[in-house]
């Protein structure tokens, strides 16, 4: 932990992607918020229901929930509560959650720990479809041609493109896949 990295508390709605063995490929977190969340929330990761979701404004992201049996895994939503950005990421949604505040410009690189993050991110295979399991991957991509779908291959790596989930306000991007999430770029910023 460096002196630079604060004691702050943050959480966030957030909608994961979960692999048939249990694995969490992503997690996307529309609004994150640094703070205290909601009363009934514990430090870690809660699925909650759709219904819950509408409380907490994500009315919109509770469609988005529901099994996938072309990629074979499940969309979940998550509550997912940091009690303190100086510990290293406990879990994958913990580390997305961070990935997020980065990218979204709520903390500064070197503010918080990721330290270790890279133990807990799994290799994806990032695809038209979604991120995707790489083990049975070979299995979706016959179930997209029989299904007449073509499905292309970004990366396969432990970090998604930033644009798949933030666009920051006032940059450029000329080569989505040259920034990953996590990446703060202020205003102004041309990559």
């Amino acid at each position: 932990m460096s002196e630079r990295t604060q004691h702050l508390d943050a959480w966030a709605l957030g909608l994961a992607t979960i692999s048939h063995a249990g694995r969490v490929l992503d997690v996307r977190y529309p609004s994150p918020a640094l703070g205290p969340p909601p009363e009934r929330f514990a430090a870690g990761s809660t699925e909650i229901a759709p219904v819950d979701a509408q409380e907490l404004d994500g009315v919109t992201l509770a469609q988005a929930a529901g099994e996938d049996p072309l990629r074979d895994v499940r969309r979940a939503l998550v509550v997912t509560v940091i009690a303190d950005l100086a510990e290293p990421p406990a879990d994958a949604q913990d580390a997305y959650l961070r990935l997020h505040l980065l990218s979204h410009r709520l903390v500064s690189p070197g503010s918080i720990s990721v330290d270790g993050i890279f133990a807990v991110l799994h290799n994806v295979v990032w695809s038209s479809l979604g991120p995707c399991d790489p083990d049975g991957f070979d299995a979706v991509r016959t179930r997209a041609l029989a299904a007449g779908v073509h499905v292309g291959v970004t990366s396969v790596d432990k970090f998604p493109r930033m644009t798949d989930y933030v666009v920051p306000a006032g940059v450029r991007i000329a080569d989505a896949d040259r920034v990953r999430l996590g990446a703060h770029l202020a205003e102004g910023t041309t990559v």
